[in-house]
């Protein structure tokens, strides 16, 4: 959490304020309560007719995502808010809202639980997910924020080009004449927003870049995106060199893209020409030479993640500056104030990994990224370090280290089923024993259950250990007796434990 807060109580009050916050968070996926998902995970129902996004979902991952807000600003949470993978609405009714004082106005007589129970009608189906995220934050007290949403063009027929769309919230205004939308290839527009920080101007983009970090496929996809954002900021460069510039959201891209994969060419690397040498960017400032620093080199280098892919951490969440927030004018960046924020109740104990959302029952869990956030002021006289360094040379890839959980349980829950139906038992580690098979399923008390093995290939394991335990025998078992941790889950109505570590299986007999 921030240990630098905004002295104001109201921001439209206030003249000057000791800091701004600002965060970008992946929410992986708010979709809103109409029925209709490009996506199957988030139909009403799977396809055995069970119900798995219903408006009790929606109810539980709104709170979910205000819970994570709340945990900034002693609870009336961040300044600035820049959301990535809110759905775009394909069913939007007669009229878009544009006033949040109008929409709030129209529901200030209920709220957003009645909304999405008993008060649930085909008017509140319609609203999208960015108004009822809104009501959301108003019922727990959060801001009173402004919005602005990147609403992406519209196909023939009649549809978004893009499942998504990136949203800002803002505790001051928002200057929405300022306001631009620019598409991208196969990718989610990217939304420009100016804000008015007490009479000083902060230029915000939200992107959400083509997926795929590892390809260079895609990476050429990113590159096309990165031009987009590049043609617009020289606009802005060409104006004012040292303006007031952030660059947040999911790039699909790893801050170091470029010493990691060695692709010939990046987004982030050679298109925008982002780097982690502060002090050059330092100097360049005082030169009026517009530069861009990626704040991910504050952190400590081992320690550098906000998701999670294969048992590996990534960096695909970014906030980057201009290099005007150098140069003693306008808004300053606040050194060292780059967080990734793990808040204990949306990561996994064992690992740190963020703790990602499940539909199942009334919905659990947050989302598959943590948040990242900054602090910005007004403009010091002189920046000091100490400065961050470009250290791509020392990176190694960093693996997930996971712990054996200390609270596990038993076998009681599916002796006598209570663990396929009651939500209680969801997402908990249990220690059991069971027939790992040469496929990489496991029996349990009779029943088959799939395993999902983040780290590692639960297949190749389960052949390891049954050649380990056979010996040169020429009977070759297909299955293995084993006690192991498993995490119980779903995977698209399907469930399966979650093997985190090669660690928690052990065979329980040798050939």
């Amino acid at each position: 959490m921030f240990t630098i807060k905004s002295s104001h109580s109201n921001p439209r009050a206030q003249s000057v304020s000791t800091s701004y916050s600002l965060v970008t968070y992946n929410v992986e996926n708010l979709f809103d309560a109409d029925g209709v998902a490009v996506y199957s995970d988030y139909l009403p129902t799977d396809r055995q007719g069970n119900s798995q996004y219903s408006p009790a979902d929606i109810f539980t991952k709104i709170s979910h995502i205000i819970e994570v807000l709340k945990a900034y600003e002693n609870g009336v949470g961040p300044d600035i808010v820049t959301l990535v993978e809110l759905e775009s609405d394909h069913t939007p009714g007669d009229h878009r809202f544009v006033d949040h004082a109008d929409f709030l106005g129209q529901y200030a007589h209920t709220t957003l639980q009645r909304m999405l129970n008993e008060d649930f009608d085909e008017k509140v189906a319609q609203l999208s997910s960015e108004w009822l995220l809104l009501k959301g934050m108003q019922d727990a007290l959060l801001g009173p924020y402004e919005l602005e949403v990147g609403e992406p063009s519209l196909r023939a027929s009649g549809n978004p080009e893009s499942v998504q769309k990136n949203v800002v919230y803002s505790k001051y205004p928002i200057l929405r004449e300022k306001t631009l939308i620019h598409s991208t290839e196969r990718a989610r527009p990217i939304l420009e927003v100016w804000i008015d920080l007490d009479g000083d101007e902060l230029g915000v983009f939200v992107n959400h870049w083509k997926s795929g970090a590892s390809s260079e496929e895609m990476e050429k996809i990113r590159v096309g995106n990165a031009k987009v954002l590049e043609a617009r900021v020289t606009e802005l460069f060409e104006e004012d060199p040292m303006v007031d510039l952030v660059l947040a959201g999911d790039f699909n891209a790893d801050y170091n893209q470029k010493y990691r994969y060695g692709f010939a060419e990046t987004a982030l690397q050679d298109i925008m020409r982002v780097q982690g040498d502060e002090a050059s960017v330092v100097n360049a400032a005082r030169q009026m030479l517009p530069q861009w620093y990626n704040l991910w080199y504050e952190w400590p280098i081992d320690k550098r993640g906000s998701d999670t892919y294969r048992g590996y951490w990534g960096t695909l969440m970014q906030l980057i500056i201009s290099n005007g927030m150098y140069d003693n004018k306008g808004l300053s960046y606040v050194n060292q104030s780059f967080k990734v924020d793990d808040f204990g109740f949306n990561t996994y104990s064992v690992s740190g990994m963020p703790k990602r959302w499940s539909s199942f029952g009334t919905g659990s869990g947050y989302s598959d990224h943590l948040p990242l956030s900054m602090l910005i002021t007004k403009a010091q006289e002189a920046f000091e370090g100490p400065y961050s360094s470009e250290d791509d040379q020392l990176w190694q890839p960093i693996a997930v280290e996971y712990m054996k959980p200390e609270e596990l349980l038993d076998s009681q829950a599916f002796e006598t089923g209570e663990a396929f139906r009651n939500m209680s038992y969801y997402d908990q580690y249990y220690k059991l024993e069971g027939q790992l098979r040469v496929d990489g399923k496991i029996g349990v008390m009779g029943i088959e259950i799939d395993v999902y093995a983040p780290a590692f290939n639960i297949s190749d394991f389960a052949k390891e250990l049954i050649d380990q335990n056979t010996g040169e025998s020429a009977n070759k078992l297909d299955s293995i007796p084993v006690e192991f941790i498993g995490r119980w889950s779903q995977y698209r109505g399907n469930w399966q434990f979650v093997i985190e570590s090669k660690d928690f299986v052990q065979p329980l007999l040798e050939m």
